[in-house]
């Protein structure tokens, strides 16, 4: 496949703006999955960094495959039905053409941003437990939550023509309820 051709599917993508989505739900989807792991750690004294990289990395593994797999089966069975559709109204078999090509390589670039997107968000949440001791590791990794929470509301406001300050605080509102009910649950002393 040619270079100018993965560019074209690209476009194609751009077009659709379902990359865009897969990539802002799924970031989103790996910073607050990150979040509860670190609050969960830091509220049950675990300053390993050890632990809190390895269950980061496990989170950022699972978000990862889970989106890629989730996505390309979805999108998937959603572009066969529509290929499907098309050849009954063109009464010709598309198999093998450009457009089933195509199909099948939108397919693959939609999973690959839903798989990525969650993986490497992730992956740079647990940085700070490599690079910093405890407790500072802990607030560096809450605090780049709080900018990748609130940059990707900025980026929904930039889409939908609002206000990026209101959007970057809603977002950040969902990482802030995280917080609320994890110290809830840990002010229950279940366990």
């Amino acid at each position: 496949m040619t270079r100018i051709k993965i560019l074209e599917y690209i476009k194609k993508l751009k077009e659709e703006d379902i990359a865009r989505r897969y990539f802002v739900m799924n970031s989103f989807d790996g910073a607050l999955t990150i979040l509860g792991i670190i609050i969960s750690m830091y509220l049950g004294g675990i300053s390993d960094p050890r632990v809190v990289v390895i269950a980061g990395i496990g989170a950022a593994t699972a978000l990862g495959v889970s989106g890629f797999w989730g996505a390309y089966a979805s999108e998937r069975a959603e572009r066969m039905h529509s290929l499907r559709e098309l050849e009954q109204h063109m009464l010709s078999d598309l198999r093998g053409t450009d457009i089933e090509k195509e199909m099948k390589t939108i397919v693959l670039l939609v999973a690959l941003v839903d798989g990525l997107s969650p993986f490497l968000v992730s992956l740079i949440l647990v940085v700070p437990f490599i690079v910093l001791s405890a407790p500072a590791s802990f607030y560096a990794s809450m605090l780049m939550v709080v900018l990748i929470l609130f940059v990707l509301g900025v980026l929904l406001a930039k889409i939908s023509m609002e206000s990026a300050l209101r959007s970057g605080l809603k977002m950040v509102s969902a990482g802030v309820v995280i917080g609320i009910l994890l110290l809830a649950i840990d002010n229950l002393k279940v366990i």
